[in-house]
């Protein structure tokens, strides 16, 4: 007979759950929303005290499991334009864990206390952590090779960015074919669909900083210049495009920018009246490690 512990069986499965959506969405450039990522975490450990519950034990077979999966796909990425393939990502690095305890397991000579496929007592916790970081990296390693041998232009990242106290939280494609440079330093510029950066602006700049007044950019750089307001930090940047005349693009200098995880300071960031791309906010002309 097994014997478990409720509350071990809770914090244990809610903390590799965690985990899993956390790796999930890094690994495809999803944003990092983390309240959503312990709702899901709850939602794992929660179905994984159940399992153990009198009676409920047809919790455990296959379509209820990859039911559970999904619905924690859902409290995770629920609303999110690469939801499928974000579930699909989900159940991938899972497996890579579970693969990944179970040889550190018997490497250490050490059985994995596992019922009905949910960890409950007695796991060293150091084999856990281990095999977390090694799926971790593993699985970021195969999938960024896989994009550049592909031929696709690059991967999607996360990407913070601040200005006068205010943040947005960004999804930006690694595209190479972006050339776009900062004169002043010969650093890549981020550019950025500005309908994504409405929580950039302080209210004064927002009503001048729309995606139809980023249309007309000298007239805007002008109107900035006219308020009052800090217009030092914008300027005018020329760019190319194919199949489109060259022209000019409204920029601005940040306070800083978190690319990747890497933080950038005074980056400049170019606002594109209109979408740069399907399933991302930004453009990034570098492919980021």
């Amino acid at each position: 007979m097994t014997v478990v512990y409720i509350d071990s069986v809770f914090v244990l499965n809610a903390l590799v759950d965690y985990l899993l959506v956390y790796a999930a969405a890094q690994l495809a450039g999803a944003r990092l929303q983390r309240l959503r990522f312990l709702l899901a975490a709850l939602l794992g450990g929660t179905y994984a005290v159940a399992v153990f519950l009198p009676e409920l034990g047809w919790l455990s077979t296959p379509p209820v499991k990859a039911a559970a999966g999904v619905l924690m796909a859902l409290a995770a990425y629920g609303g999110e334009p690469r939801f499928l393939r974000l579930t699909l990502l989900l159940f991938l690095v899972s497996c890579g864990f579970a693969g990944c305890v179970l040889a550190l397991g018997l490497a250490a000579g050490r059985g994995i206390p596992v019922e009905n496929g949910v960890f409950y007592t007695n796991v060293d916790a150091k084999i856990l952590l281990i095999s977390a970081a090694s799926a971790y990296l593993v699985l970021t390693v195969v999938f960024r090779a896989s994009a550049r041998r592909s031929g696709a232009r690059g991967y999607l990242i996360p990407v913070t960015v601040a200005f006068c106290g205010c943040r947005a939280a960004l999804t930006a494609l690694c595209d190479t074919g972006n050339t776009l440079r900062d004169p002043a330093t010969g650093r890549p510029v981020l550019v950025a669909s500005a309908e994504k950066l409405k929580t950039l602006w302080p209210p004064e700049l927002g009503s001048l900083l729309t995606p139809s007044a980023l249309r007309a950019p000298s007239e805007t750089m002008e109107r900035l210049a006219s308020s009052g307001l800090d217009a030092a930090r914008f300027r005018l940047l020329p760019y190319s495009a194919v199949g489109v005349e060259s022209g000019l693009m409204l920029a601005v200098r940040l306070d800083w920018a978190s690319v990747n995880g890497k933080r950038r300071e005074r980056l400049l960031l170019a606002l594109s009246p209109t979408p740069v791309g399907d399933g991302c906010d930004a453009l990034w002309g570098e492919l980021e490690e």
